[in-house]
């Protein structure tokens, strides 16, 4: 046997496995494709939800941090925990003071709380991810799969073009632009749900360090609540000075949470 007739052999051998496959893949492409956009319509449904129930007052938020952080002082821990959880509806944030309300044994403790404090932050940034994993997969996973559920068909549609028959070419050809158009809508749902939750709970994971500082902070955040907020409780924020007390507050947050996560990335890496 010559190279050439071995070289024939094998790419016939090729282009019958290689046909075989592709089209045993066509109907748990679609299968996956048709699970695909029940579960972003699934989705989007809890999306309009979530975005319906979401509320963020930022001065409401603030002033009642600090009515619960003098509140904590007087050792009223469930009146200033529930002042706080009817300021903000946003799921995460709501964890968030839930799971604070029952750290009551070690409110004592600075140090202690700065790290269960953190701990807490860190799984709830966790919980965060793994809620947009699913739609980051649709978001890669809908294009590709559309593009195979095109590719696939074509093979026999070429085949049904050279032997003349039309039915079974336009079957094959409905089948690849309707895959086209499946994948592309749930990962236009899944990119949509990723971009926008991603905004909503960075925003959140910002406001609980924010609250954590205020309920928690050293005498820095005295010297911050000096600046001019006095309410019913003695702390009302001046008008043109809630900006100049968010950022000197932000300040010592970023400069207490980057020493805390650079003490614990050591202690990790020493493990």
């Amino acid at each position: 046997m010559d190279i050439g007739t071995a070289l024939e052999i094998f790419k016939s051998a090729a282009q019958s496995g290689i046909y075989i496959i592709s089209t045993n893949l066509l109907y748990p492409v679609i299968i996956i494709l048709f699970i695909l956009i029940v579960w972003s319509l699934i989705a989007l449904g809890g999306f309009l939800y979530e975005w319906h129930a979401r509320k963020r007052d930022f001065a409401v938020l603030e002033r009642s941090a600090f009515k619960a952080r003098a509140l904590l002082k007087a050792n009223e821990l469930d009146t200033a925990f529930d002042t706080l959880g009817k300021s903000c509806s946003n799921k995460f944030v709501h964890d968030f003071l839930d799971r604070l309300s029952k750290f009551r044994g070690v409110f004592s403790s600075k140090k202690l709380m700065e790290v269960k404090v953190e701990k807490l932050l860190q799984d709830l940034e966790t919980e965060m991810t793994k809620r947009l994993e699913k739609s980051r997969l649709v978001t890669r996973a809908g294009p590709m799969l559309g593009l195979m559920g095109t590719l696939i068909p074509m093979g026999p549609a070429l085949l049904a073009l050279a032997d003349g028959d039309v039915k079974t070419l336009a079957d094959n050809l409905i089948i690849a632009f309707g895959s086209t158009v499946l994948g592309l809508a749930a990962g236009l749902i899944g990119h949509t749900l990723s971009m926008v939750r991603s905004r909503w709970y960075e925003q959140d994971m910002s406001d609980m360090e924010y609250l954590s500082e205020i309920l928690f902070g050293e005498s820095e955040v005295e010297e911050g609540l000096e600046l001019g907020m006095e309410e019913e409780v003695g702390l009302k924020r001046e008008e043109g000075r809630g900006q100049q007390i968010r950022q000197y507050l932000n300040k010592v947050k970023e400069r207490k949470w980057g020493k805390l996560r650079e003490v614990l990335r050591k202690k990790g890496k020493g493990g």
